[in-house]
């Protein structure tokens, strides 16, 4: 019994693993297609929960789907109402590991064949180049989870007769209450409801529990999934927390759904299909599975926007620094992560952007979330981006690496600037540069506004135009400034300031030209001949 219980568990490990290697070699396939895909096509709750239950079809992974809608609420491309049709969507398009597990792994029994393909796999992965590789690692995937899907089978065959539906609770309320509890246990264990059901169909085939029995696990073990996500979302951002309550609400809704069709799948079963709970158990589970999982897509999609109102009173924003959308969960999904790094920067750059104007007027830094914090926010970004560089593929994201960089080094240093008040003090004084200083506040609120979210591009030409404008006249008004002071109409100290003061809106102004280039995916190249020099 030993052996047999140990062969059960390696192949259950094989299952898993083969999982892994599929799911990912899958979303290498995708690449970034899907996701721009994903949020291209998702317009209502309606929407999103066909975009989910597709994506999760084609990533085979429902946590790979949620952490990715997750980042892109977090960077406000999607909102939260769509994002909860996506994630609502991702239960339904787990079913298809079912059908595919039931129908390889129990009708046409393909584990005997899994070894080749498992060789196959190997052969592209390693000889292959670009999705050829990609390929491989799915062929080999697919091909260890049925071999472990066979190990499963021979291992659990051995306590035919043994392990029988008496040794679980009764066909019960209470009794499909426990199994229940035992799928939401199963769940947590394998961090898997797709291994889950694996199991539940291995015990349905040789007899180990009745039909109603392997249905109320399934039931618990989609409530299983939300609970790790749920334990997976503490600490993280208010959009991780908000989704998973979200899931874990819907999905117990689901289950006590579930727990009332029941009864009467069985019996429409029995009167429209009698042989199939006895011929065909396991098609008979993942249909059930499915039915229940569609029913609920359809009751909850309508009520989308008002569940998602509602879990935004259960969980407000605190927005107490500029960083809050940086989720390490994230990290899971570079495209994810990357999109959350943006709108960050993003919102620094506003932050700053509304300094500049109040500076200008002689007024302090916004109010809201102090200086000391927006220092600290961008000392996070700028860590959270080396973390992204290490999870991304190499050479996948380099692009986007290189522009968040560029702008995190124009934003700090736009921070530092900010902080000499001395300077910003002398240019106020400066009737000399007044019309400049009114032309670059008018600027800043155009920036800022964006109109559709990007800046535009006649206002990033401007802001080019007019910070190369400064550039080249600090050298005359350096000159004048140094001749009045010659012809004593200034004070020495007085040239100073109005020289620092000028210098000082020359290179504020190239620093916010530069961020919008970066952040508006314009032409990121640094202009050749700029030499702002340190001051």
């Amino acid at each position: 019994m030993t052996s047999q219980l140990l062969t059960a568990l390696g192949g259950l490990g094989l299952f898993l693993i083969g999982m892994v290697i599929m799911t990912d070699g899958l979303k290498a396939m995708a690449g970034d297609a899907l996701h721009a895909w994903l949020t291209r096509f998702t317009h209502s709750p309606a929407t999103g929960a066909l975009t989910g239950t597709v994506a999760t079809a084609v990533l085979q992974s429902s946590s790979a789907t949620t952490v990715t809608t997750v980042g892109f609420v977090a960077a406000g491309l999607l909102t939260f109402p769509q994002a909860l049709g996506i994630v609502f969507g991702a239960n339904l398009g787990t079913t298809v590991t079912g059908w595919m597990v039931a129908v390889f792994g129990f009708k046409l029994k393909v584990g005997a064949a899994a070894l080749p393909v498992v060789f196959a796999g190997a052969v592209l992965r390693i000889f292959g180049r670009g999705n050829w590789q990609h390929a491989g690692r799915v062929l080999a995937g697919f091909g260890v989870i049925f071999l472990g899907l066979d190990f499963l089978q021979q291992g659990m065959g051995a306590f035919r007769g043994v392990v029988t539906p008496d040794s679980f609770p009764a066909d019960s309320f209470l009794g499909r209450l426990l199994l229940v509890g035992l799928g939401i246990v199963i769940t947590l264990v394998t961090q898997s409801s797709s291994a889950g059901v694996a199991i539940a169909m291995t015990a349905l085939s040789l007899g180990a529990i009745s039909f109603p029995q392997a249905a109320a696990m399934v039931i618990g073990m989609d409530v299983g999934t939300t609970i790790t996500a749920v334990l997976a979302s503490i600490g993280s951002s208010e959009a991780a927390r908000r989704t998973g309550l979200s899931h874990t609400i819907f999905n117990l809704f689901t289950a006590v759904g579930a727990l009332v069709l029941l009864g009467p799948y069985v019996w429409l079963l029995g009167q429209l299909a009698p042989t199939t709970i006895g011929d065909n158990p396991e098609l008979a589970l993942v249909g059930f599975h499915t039915l229940f999982n569609f029913a609920s897509l359809a009751a909850g999609v309508p009520l989308a926007s008002p569940f998602a109102r509602l879990m935004e009173r259960l969980v407000p924003a605190r927005q107490s620094s500029l960083a809050y959308r940086l989720d390490k969960r994230l990290l899971q999904e570079p495209v994810a992560a990357a999109a959350a790094l943006e709108a960050t920067l993003a919102d620094a750059f506003d932050y700053l952007l509304e300094w500049v104007g109040r500076a200008l007027i002689d007024r302090g830094p916004p109010e809201g979330i102090p200086v000391g914090v927006v220092l600290q926010d961008l000392g996070d970004a700028r860590d959270y981006l080396d973390q992204l560089n290490a999870a991304g593929e190499r050479g996948r994201y380099q692009p986007r690496v290189g522009v968040a960089i560029h702008a995190l080094d124009h934003l700090r240093r736009l921070y530092h600037r900010l902080e000499q008040r001395d300077r910003v003090t002398a240019l106020g004084r400066d009737k000399a540069l007044k019309p400049q200083v009114i032309e670059f506040r008018t600027l800043c609120a155009e920036i800022q506004s964006r109109p559709g979210g990007r800046i535009g591009e006649d206002t990033y030409r401007r802001a080019g135009e007019f910070a190369r404008r400064l550039q080249d006249s600090t050298a005359a008004f350096r000159s004048q400034a140094i001749a009045e002071a010659v012809a004593q109409d200034l004070s020495i100290a007085e040239t100073n300031q109005r020289m620092a003061g000028a210098r000082w809106l020359a290179r504020v102004a190239h620093h916010v030209w530069r961020v919008a280039a970066h952040l508006g995916g314009y032409d990121v190249r640094e202009e050749a001949g700029v030499e702002l020099g340190a001051d």
